[in-house]
C-alpha cells in the first residue's frame, strides 16, 4: 500500500494531503472536546514521549498541545473563556520568537526582520470564544495572517529539507484555504493553530515517507533562488507592508 502511495504523481498526493489536513483541521477546531481532545492532545503527547525528533519540532508542537489543552479545558469550563484568544496569541508570539531565534542561527537575518515586525504588531489579533471554538474579530488581521504565512514557509525552507518545505505548503495553504471557502477571516487564528498541530504528528510520525515522497528538483531550484539576497529582502518588504497595513485598518 505504502508503495502505491508512492508512486502517485506529487500534484496527486499534494491534494490528498491537503484534503486530510483541511477535513481534520476542520473537525477539531469545532470539536473542542473529542476531536481535539484524541487527535490534536493524546495523540501529540504519546509522539512527543515515544519517537525521535528535531527539538525545534518538539519545541513546536508541544506549545500547540498546550493551546489545544486550553481549548478543551475552556469548553468544558474550567479555565476562563475570556483569558484563552489572549493565552493563544502569547503562544504565537513565543512560537514565531523560537523559530527567529532559530532563523538567526541559521544566518536567515532578513527572516529574522520579519519575525521582530510580527511579534511587534501581533497586538491586531484579538478574538472571542463562541462556546466551542474562538474566532478573531478583527478583519484586517488577515493581512498579518498573510505575512506570517510568508515568513512561516520562508523559516521552513531554512531549517528543514526541501521536501518539508513542499510539505509545508500544504500545512500554510490549509488554513487560508478554510477562510477563503467560509468568507470568514475570523476563523484564521484558530485554523492555523489545529492545522500545524495535526500536520505535526504526520510531519514527526511519517518524516521518512514526507522526505522520499516529496523530492523535487524544480522545488529546490525554485527554494534556492528564493533564498537569495534580492528575493529575501523583496518577501521582508512584502512582510513589513502586510503588517503595517493590518496595523492601519485596525
Amino acid at each position: 500500500m505504502t508503495e502505491r502511495l508512492m508512486r502517485l504523481p506529487k500534484w496527486i498526493g499534494f491534494l490528498i494531503i491537503l484534503t486530510i489536513l483541511s477535513l481534520g483541521t476542520i473537525l477539531t477546531a469545532f470539536s473542542p472536546l473529542y476531536a481535539n481532545g484524541l487527535i490534536n492532545i493524546v495523540i501529540p503527547i504519546c509522539i512527543l514521549f515515544a519517537l525521535r525528533s528535531d527539538f525545534f519540532e518538539k519545541l513546536k508542537l508541544s506549545t500547540l498541545v498546550i493551546g489545544r489543552v486550553l481549548v478543551l479545558l475552556t469548553f468544558v469550563g474550567y479555565f476562563p473563556s475570556e483569558w484563552l484568544v489572549p493565552i493563544i496569541v502569547w503562544l504565537l508570539r513565543i512560537n514565531i520568537l523560537e523559530a527567529t531565534w532559530t532563523d538567526f542561527k541559521n544566518k536567515n537575518y532578513y527572516n529574522v526582520i520579519s519575525g521582530l515586525i510580527l511579534i511587534a504588531t501581533s497586538f491586531v489579533i484579538t478574538g472571542t470564544w463562541l462556546g466551542s471554538y474562538y474566532i478573531t474579530v478583527n478583519e484586517a488581521m488577515i493581512f498579518w495572517a498573510l505575512a506570517y504565512t510568508l515568513w512561516n514557509w520562508d523559516f521552513v525552507i531554512y531549517e528543514f529539507k526541501q521536501q518539508i518545505g513542499f510539505y509545508h505548503i500544504a500545512v500554510l495553504t490549509t488554513p487560508l484555504l478554510i477562510v477563503c471557502l467560509t468568507m470568514n477571516p475570523g476563523l484564521w487564528l484558530i485554523m492555523r493553530a489545529t492545522s500545524l498541530t495535526f500536520a505535526g504528528i504526520f510531519q514527526i510520525s511519517g518524516k521518512a515517507y514526507i522526505e522520499s515522497y516529496f523530492i523535487s528538483p524544480t522545488l529546490l531550484n525554485f527554494i534556492t533562488t528564493v533564498k537569495k539576497h534580492p528575493i529575501q529582502i523583496s518577501i521582508m518588504v512584502i512582510n513589513t507592508l502586510l503588517c503595517l497595513l493590518a496595523v492601519l485598518l485596525s
